[in-house]
Order: C-alpha cells, then sequence, then structure tokens
C-alpha cells in the first residue's frame, strides 16, 4: 500500500496520479491521515481531501483548511537530536507558529501551499509548546516569523513572565526590520540569533518583477538594525538567467558591503503554479525530474553564458562572499571548534556538488 502526501502532492497531486499509488493525500494530512488509516483496516468512508489514482482532484471537494495545531512527539526522535544543526544552532528543535505567507511574491511555492491563506497559533499555545522542549536553540519555520508587531511584542512578554530563555532563529523580511528598530532591540534581549532575510536582488527592476515591494535603499538601514543588536544574518538571494558576469559581481559587492557573509544563492526557478513562468524552449530540466527542481539546479537557460559558466559564476560567489579571511577570522572568534568543523564540512559539500553540476554541464553541453 503506498500513501503519498506532503507539499509537493498537495499542490501538485496530478504528479502523483499513478497505478503505483495507492491514496494522494490533498488536503489536511495531519488530520485526515488516522481516518486513512481506518478506512484501509476496516473500510469505513474515506476522508475528504483524499484521491485514488484516476480521480480528478476537483478544487471543490477539497475540504477547508483545517490549521487548528498538532503537536510532534518529540520524543521519537529522541536519539537523533544531538544530530540536528542549522546555521550555527546546535541540537536545534523545530516549532511553528504560522501557517501560510501574508505577502504575494512571485516565486514563491510557500503562498500557494495554503492557497494564500495565512493563519496565526495563539501566543500562549506556542509558549505553552517551548516551555516543554529541552533544547535552547530553536528554529521557528515559518514562512515569515516577523509579520506581527503585537503578536510578537506578547510573545516576548510571555516568554519574560515564564522565564524562558531560548535562542531563536527565523524567517523575517527586510522592510519589517527596517521599520520596527525597538522591537527588533527587545527581541534580539528575549533571544533571537539569526533571521532568514529574503533579500533576492540588489536591482530595484528585479524587485518590481518578484513583487517584494521593497526598494533595495531599504537593505543598509535593514543591515545597520541587525549589525547594531548583534543578530546574525542568513541572506538569500536569486540568481536570475538573465545575469551576466558583472551582475554576479555587483550581488557579492554588494553583499559585502552590507557585512553579509552567510548566504544561499538560489537560480530562478519556475516552480509550478507560482507566478514565474518561462518558455518550455527555456526550460532546461524536465519537469518530471522532479529531485532537481531543489532551488540549486539552474533549471532555466541562462541568457549570457553557458550552464557551466553560470554554476562557475555561483561557486565563485560563494567561495568570495563565505571564505573572505575577515570573515573566517570572525568563525574562529564567535564558535566552538565543533561548529566550526561542521561549517567546513558543509562548506566542502556544497562546493563538490557545485563542481559536479559544472563537470555534467560541460559534458552535455
Amino acid at each position: 500500500m503506498n500513501v503519498v502526501g506532503g507539499v509537493h502532492c498537495e499542490v501538485c497531486p496530478e504528479d502523483f496520479d499513478h497505478p503505483a499509488v495507492d491514496f494522494r493525500v490533498v488536503r489536511n494530512a495531519g488530520k485526515v491521515f488516522t481516518g486513512l488509516l481506518d478506512h484501509i483496516a476496516d473500510g469505513t468512508e474515506l476522508p475528504a481531501g483524499i484521491f485514488r489514482p484516476g480521480e480528478m482532484v476537483d478544487p471543490l471537494r477539497l475540504p477547508p483548511f483545517d490549521f487548528s495545531t498538532i503537536l510532534p512527539e518529540r520524543s521519537s526522535v529522541a536519539r537523533y537530536r544531538h544530530k540536528y544543526f542549522y546555521i550555527f544552532h546546535d541540537k536545534v528543535a523545530l516549532v511553528k507558529t504560522s501557517y501560510g505567507c501574508p505577502y504575494q511574491c512571485s516565486f514563491c511555492f510557500c503562498r500557494v501551499i495554503t492557497e494564500d491563506h495565512y493563519h496565526q497559533r495563539p501566543v500562549k499555545e506556542v509558549v505553552d509548546e517551548l516551555e516543554k522542549i529541552p533544547e535552547k536553540e530553536i528554529y521557528i519555520v515559518d514562512d515569515d516569523f516577523l509579520f506581527d508587531k503585537k503578536w510578537l511584542t506578547q510573545f516576548m512578554a510571555e516568554l519574560r513572565l515564564r522565564g524562558i530563555k531560548k535562542h531563536f532563529l527565523v524567517y523575517g523580511r527586510a522592510d519589517f526590520i527596517a521599520r520596527h528598530p525597538e522591537l527588533m532591540h527587545e527581541m534580539a534581549i528575549s533571544g533571537l540569533r539569526t533571521v532568514i532575510v529574503g533579500f533576492e536582488s540588489f536591482s530595484d527592476e528585479e524587485l518590481d518583477a518578484y513583487n517584494k515591494k521593497i526598494p533595495a535603499g531599504l537593505y543598509k538601514q535593514t543591515m545597520e538594525i541587525l549589525n547594531r543588536e548583534k543578530i546574525e544574518v542568513f541572506a538569500t538571494i536569486i540568481v536570475s538567467p538573465q545575469w551576466d558576469r558583472n551582475d554576479f559581481r555587483n550581488m557579492v559587492r554588494s553583499l559585502q558591503s552590507l557585512g553579509i557573509h552567510y548566504v544561499n544563492l538560489q537560480p530562478l526557478t519556475p516552480l509550478p503554479k507560482t507566478g514565474v513562468h518561462f518558455d518550455d524552449s527555456k526550460i532546461l530540466i524536465d519537469r518530471k525530474e522532479y529531485d532537481k527542481w531543489d532551488l540549486a539546479h539552474v533549471t532555466v537557460q541562462p541568457e549570457k553564458m553557458s550552464v557551466a559558466e553560470f554554476y562557475e559564476e555561483i561557486l565563485i560567489a560563494y567561495q568570495r562572499i563565505l571564505y573572505r579571511p575577515k570573515v573566517l577570522l570572525k568563525y574562529l572568534m564567535n564558535y566552538r571548534p565543533v561548529m566550526l568543523f561542521k561549517m567546513l564540512v558543509g562548506g566542502y559539500r556544497v562546493t563538490r556538488q557545485y563542481r559536479k553540476k559544472i563537470k555534467e554541464a560541460k559534458k552535455y553541453a
């Protein structure tokens, strides 16, 4: 018996319409899975939102989104917890405080998952969960945690009231940070250590095309606040297929001038049902090669260089941002040897992956 679920199936159930798949869980997987097991075992009614192969997934047959909380059974993975690690946060635990995203960035798959619905969990419910988590390092995996000033203020007040001291890694927008310097100061006091910021581009024209509704000139103010509060920044950048070598150089200079030394470079990827589209003639990777639609492979033909050259520019940019002597010295002064070792191992793996991509691209050019 094969059951398929997850965000890919929820957004693109047609990709799993195959005789080898017995059930496709398209809506509210956490809520309906027990009912599916009852159906398989006892022949009870199949819950709404689950489809067999060959059945058309009619949006009118889908139940409403159910955003009520399901808490994970963390003890079941306790033996693996010592291996959890992300951006200098060791033994990190994951928490989700909201579902969906209130913004409309054209490239984003996250908002498509909930069809633009946005739901926040109650503050006290979230802090109740945090109170039961022994780990000090918390990765809040919301699509955008820094959104609602009132909610965040209540969240910090509840942490203080209960004496909860954690270190937080979160996602946040540059414009929210720039507009709320006092709030960011309070959040740093309350344990905020790292923010993943989607800068995406340093070109206003590209930002407009992505529907970010942020001017690139705002980023200086964003970074001044984060640097002042000693909040680490992990920047995400979208690498456009329209870029030439000068665009890569300008991106690197912009990141360096802002004091950003940790970055994720993502080739612009036209994920299905988002607002990014390219002619099929420009798509390099078959849409059924799902493992390569991972925001790390070049899926669109670069306009001004070969695919191999495009990968080489990405790798060069990583090296110029991550491995400057000034940055390496900062790592040595601020992080434990074990964390530095993990970072170096991760950097080596990324380099090896890109060299493999470059070799393959040259082979099939």
